[in-house]
């Protein structure tokens, strides 16, 4: 039902209110009746919009709502006055106000990362016996958010709250290499890569190689890179503009990585995340 560039229905414009009947038997509900179903209607008219339908003719939104033209038309000015539409007098087309993102960013606001991935730090830690730690970049430090301990013996000392360097673990360089490279190479500058474990990272270049394929891949993997007998995948967390806010992640000793344990845990830390950034407001756009 896109419009295709299309201009407005001339009817689009100034439908006739009161000169056309919908049709329907006259009503003889109460006023409040009347009132919720007006609602509904207009509900109804917002739901219509999507991120692949954003702009829409009158004629179209009546068609969706299976209203008549002028009860759509009546409807649409309401919104369009109160905000919640707006209208492009210059081709016709309808699409959501600045008060849906108002109201949305005031919904999301009353709840934080911790509390939406509660359930999923549960699950995640059931499915794959590791440890779980979900992190977040915080005045350019790593901050822990929240954790869930392995049942199989493993030595990780980060504690919920504490603060590391930016490019500290796996969730490190997970979340820097979403980040621009000029920001990348001043941050090595000030937390300069050390040798804490056999595969550390040896330079700069050698970390920012690596960066770029997590980048490409969308995960990051690690063995031995922060801590010896310590290894994990981690996945990004999206926020509603769509950049990374954050990063989770499941550790497991080294001894019992493999190839089957290297794809259950990805599999399970991916599909964990992206379903703690739908609840974090982000959408994913399927091309």
């Amino acid at each position: 039902m896109k419009a295709n560039g299309k201009s407005g229905n001339a009817n689009d414009k100034n439908p006739r209110v009161g000169g056309q009947k919908s049709g329907r038997a006259a009503s003889s509900d109460g006023p409040d009746t009347r009132t919720v179903r007006s609602v509904e209607r207009a509900l109804d008219i917002l739901d219509c919009f999507s991120l692949q339908q954003r702009e829409l003719t009158l004629t179209e939104i009546a068609q969706a709502v299976e209203l008549p033209l002028p009860t759509t038309y009546r409807l649409a000015k309401v919104l369009e006055r109160r905000g919640w539409l707006r209208r492009n007098d210059q081709t016709g087309f309808y699409s959501l106000g600045l008060r849906v993102l108002e109201r949305g960013t005031v919904a999301l606001s009353g709840f934080t990362l911790r509390e939406k991935a509660q359930e999923e730090l549960d699950a995640l830690a059931a499915k794959t016996s590791g440890t779980v730690l979900l992190g977040a970049i915080e005045d350019d430090q790593l901050v822990y958010v929240d954790r869930r301990d392995s049942r199989a013996p493993l030595r990780v000392v980060s504690k919920v709250g504490q603060v590391r360097a930016i490019n500290y673990g796996i969730l490190g360089k997970l979340l820097m290499a979403y980040m621009p490279e000029e920001c990348v190479r001043e941050e090595l500058k000030a937390n300069p890569l050390s040798k804490r474990a056999r595969r550390a990272f040896a330079s700069d270049e050698e970390y920012l190689g690596e960066l770029a394929r997590v980048r490409k891949s969308g995960y990051a993997t690690a063995v031995d890179e922060t801590t010896d007998g310590v290894a994990g995948v981690a996945a990004p967390i999206f926020g509603v503009q769509g950049t990374v806010i954050a990063g989770l992640a499941v550790l497991i000793p080294t001894a019992l990585w493999s190839d089957d344990v290297r794809a259950r845990d990805l599999e399970a830390v991916r599909a964990s995340a992206a379903r703690i950034s739908k609840l974090m407001g982000y959408q994913a756009v399927h091309v």
